[in-house]
């Protein structure tokens, strides 16, 4: 009977031994969790291995294409010959006879082999299948930066959403603090009910805010979840928050230089000029000749019954081969690839626009997250500066409310601007960092994340 409890004891140590602990991520491995699961990024990838086995393809044409054949005939009817009667002696005797061709039954097997010699508009177009692989690796590249900015936004949104959370938790630790001594005070005669209650009413509208933020966390992290590729029922922590490093980050002189040769969209479009280029020759060399080598090799067989084979009758037999270059070279084609090929320029046209469009934005959007920055490393210090002080006001009311130089009011409303003021100066470093990430995707060196 001793041994049942020690037994339960050790399955029970056994089972909790087992379960899975629950992991807290640091901004790397966030980032490095969303660049293997994410979803949409998986689609990228697979439409880049897409466009390789398309080049693939395309090579393949360039490549002799050899086909083999084989036929077996049962000439029901077999095609009859008019020629004249050679064999005639007599003048009653027809001017012309029918001769039979071909035996009631007939088989052939062969094999054909084809290789383009010169056909510019085929080489044109695997030089077009090697660009479109690029651009395919273009696209996972900026995909991939995608998943790096708003992972990174999410995981310092949760960061910092966490420390507010810790904050009000003190906070209202501080008012159950002060709500025990003035509970005592009261059964004492010192202070009134009224003040007690207005403290409660405080405190209770304090958890609303402190659940209100807690269900915007859960709401945040379901979001880095949906990023990292991560089921929605898996729980999920962050490393808190380290003020200490966005305060040194903010304090940090940024001396990024801005190069659109860094800038993943930059790139993209410059491909897709060279692709309308290409186009363009697409169109022309639809007027170049193009030359082909053929041979093929045939064995074909013929007889009166349906065999082929060493069983003693008579067979015929009888091979066919042949090679030659076939050349072809268009002439007119009502202007068909006059139109195609004022089209292409046209296009090409339109992607100059859309590159000087798009070099514009890149500039704007690198100066824009510049003063972003130097705006929010202003803030910070003034919101720290805040902070500092609504803690000092709050330390003071609270002895002098001790003290009875202070009214309740006056403990309550530091109380209130303390809590106000640290979710300032957190919401000021969370948008310093998202600055800090605009930045880092303006200039390019948004990968720069994945680095402690």
């Amino acid at each position: 009977m001793k041994l049942r409890p020690i037994i339960l004891i050790c399955l029970l140590h056994l089972i909790v031994s087992n379960l899975p602990a629950q992991q807290s991520y640091n901004l790397q491995s966030c980032i490095k969790c969303a660049l293997e699961k994410n979803h949409n990024l998986k689609k990228s990838r697979l439409d880049r291995e897409k466009s390789i086995q398309a080049g693939r393809e395309m090579m393949g044409a360039l490549l002799p294409q050899i086909n083999a054949s084989a036929n077996v005939s049962d000439n029901i009817k077999n095609m009859s010959f008019i020629m004249s009667n050679f064999m005639a002696n007599d003048p009653t005797d027809p001017k012309y006879m029918s001769l039979s061709m071909g035996t009631p039954y007939s088989a052939s097997a062969g094999i054909v082999l084809n290789q383009q010699l010169l056909n510019f508009s085929l080489f044109n177009a695997v030089e077009i299948s090697k660009m479109a692989q690029q651009m395919a690796a273009l696209g996972v590249e900026s995909k991939e930066e995608d998943i790096i900015s708003q992972t990174a936004n999410l995981y310092y949104a949760v960061q910092v959403t966490d420390y507010v959370v810790v904050q009000f938790d003190k906070s209202i630790g501080l008012m159950d603090q002060l709500l025990k001594t003035m509970e005592v005070s009261l059964a004492n005669g010192l202070i009134k009910k009224v003040d007690v209650d207005r403290l409660k009413v405080a405190r209770s509208n304090l958890m609303t805010q402190r659940d209100a933020i807690q269900n915007a966390i859960d709401v945040q992290k379901n979001l880095l979840k949906l990023q990292m590729g991560l089921n929605m029922d898996q729980p999920i922590e962050v490393e808190p928050v380290d003020l200490r490093f966005f305060e040194d980050q903010s304090e940090r002189e940024t001396n990024y230089t801005f190069d659109l040769n860094l800038q993943t969209p930059y790139r993209i479009i410059q491909q897709q000029q060279e692709l309308g280029l290409r186009q363009k020759k697409a169109a022309v060399y639809e007027s170049f000749p193009v030359l082909t080598l053929s041979a093929n090799y045939q064995m074909n067989w013929a007889n009166d019954r349906l065999s082929f084979g060493n069983d003693g009758e008579v067979h015929y037999k009888f091979p066919t081969s042949a090679i030659g270059l076939n050349f072809k070279l268009p002439i007119f084609s009502g202007l068909s690839r006059t139109a195609k090929i004022r089209q292409t320029v046209l296009e090409q046209k339109k992607l100059q626009e859309d590159a000087s469009t798009l070099e514009q934005s890149l500039n704007m959007a690198y100066l824009n997250a510049v003063m972003k920055l130097q705006d929010s490393r202003k803030t910070i210090q003034a919101q720290r500066e805040n902070r500092t002080l609504a803690q000092e006001v709050y330390d003071i009311s609270e002895k002098n409310f001790a003290q009875g130089i202070a009214s309740m009011s006056d403990v309550l409303n530091a109380n209130s601007s303390l809590i106000q003021s640290q979710v300032s100066y957190a919401d000021a470093l969370n948008n310093y960092m998202k600055a800090y990430i605009d930045l880092r995707k303006a200039n390019g060196t948004i990968r720069g994340l994945m680095e402690k």
